[in-house]
């Protein structure tokens, strides 16, 4: 009867794998195989960085049939494009050389700008499951070091973890480690390594790798990991004071520019206003309207900017 059960989760297990795939699956991989099947295979060898891309992204798709529908989605924008370029030149009236440049300008933007969106994105995709993982990885090597610390082996450690979502992709790569052993039938060895091998993280890959080298070499997993949370917690509290340090010369550089600035400005308009002058060619009202937006444009701007250069802790 147990037997029987377990069959029952890993068949239940598979169907829920390839439901998942067929979901995640694009729905325009028919057309764009059969008319640019034979071009993705011709290019592939151009595209190398998307194939390791997307293993390192977790995509659900095929290599061959995501560059079929990057050449297909390229080559419909521009179609598209061209004539809705047309319609509008004639619509709007335009003469023979404008509707001219038209053509040759916007088709080949529009679709210069989805060849790169499709270009970019699974790289983008890998640097954000890199980030995710680099940034919970000193916490979950804490927990795995009190989950190693009862002495369990290491697919009920990576196991436990995978039931935390806190830890994001981190997660998720002990999950795939879990279900390679008891869905596909993995040992233990093989499942992390082929885990390791498509990780995009090099910190995360190496610890893996660690795990192994420490198993096959009869070490102690328990000292192992202990050794390893806190080489990653000094790392990170090292990372966290050096953006409190940079956070300190960001605020000085807006306390001058976006709150002393702004103080000497309003302070200079009423001696312009009582002198009736003006500052660049600029009146009182154009200064007021100008210094108005320039303030909202470099305070959104800074904000863009804190929100780029923040590390994810």
């Amino acid at each position: 009867m147990p037997k029987r059960t377990k069959k029952h989760r890993t068949k239940k297990h598979i169907k829920k794998i390839k439901k998942e795939k067929v979901k995640d699956y694009h729905f325009l991989k028919v057309p764009a195989i059969k008319l640019f099947g034979r071009s993705a295979d011709k290019y592939s060898d151009y595209f190398n960085i998307i194939k390791t891309s997307l293993h390192k992204a977790d995509a659900k798709i095929l290599f061959r049939t995501y560059l079929s529908i990057m050449f297909f989605l390229t080559s419909f924008v521009f179609v598209l494009s061209l004539f809705s370029t047309l319609a509008f030149s004639i619509h709007l009236g335009l003469n023979i050389l404008q509707t001219i440049l038209g053509l040759l300008i916007l088709p080949t933007l529009f679709s210069i700008v989805t060849f790169l969106s499709y270009y970019i994105y699974p790289i983008s995709s890998a640097q954000r499951r890199k980030n995710d993982i680099e940034s919970n990885l000193p916490f979950a090597l804490n927990h795995m070091s009190a989950i190693a610390g009862s002495g369990v082996p290491p697919r009920v450690m990576f196991k436990v973890i995978s039931r935390f979502r806190e830890y994001g992709e981190i997660s998720k790569e002990a999950n795939k480690i879990r279900r390679n052993v008891e869905v596909f039938g993995m040992d233990e060895m093989t499942s992390i390594k082929e885990v390791a091998s498509k990780s995009p993280s090099p910190l995360f890959k190496d610890f893996l790798q660690g795990i192994l080298t420490t198993i096959q070499t009869g070490g102690n997993l328990n000292n192992f990991l202990k050794e390893e949370a806190e080489k990653a917690m000094f790392d990170y509290r090292i990372r966290r004071n050096k953006y409190v340090q940079q956070l300190t010369i960001y605020a000085d550089f807006y306390t001058a520019l976006l709150i002393a600035a702004p103080l000497i400005f309003i302070i200079m308009l009423p001696i312009l206003s009582i002198m009736q002058g003006t500052l660049f060619g600029f009146g009182i009202h154009e200064l007021i309207n100008l210094g108005l937006i320039s303030l909202t444009v470099l305070n959104i701007g800074f904000l863009i900017f804190l929100q780029l250069t923040q590390p994810k802790m």
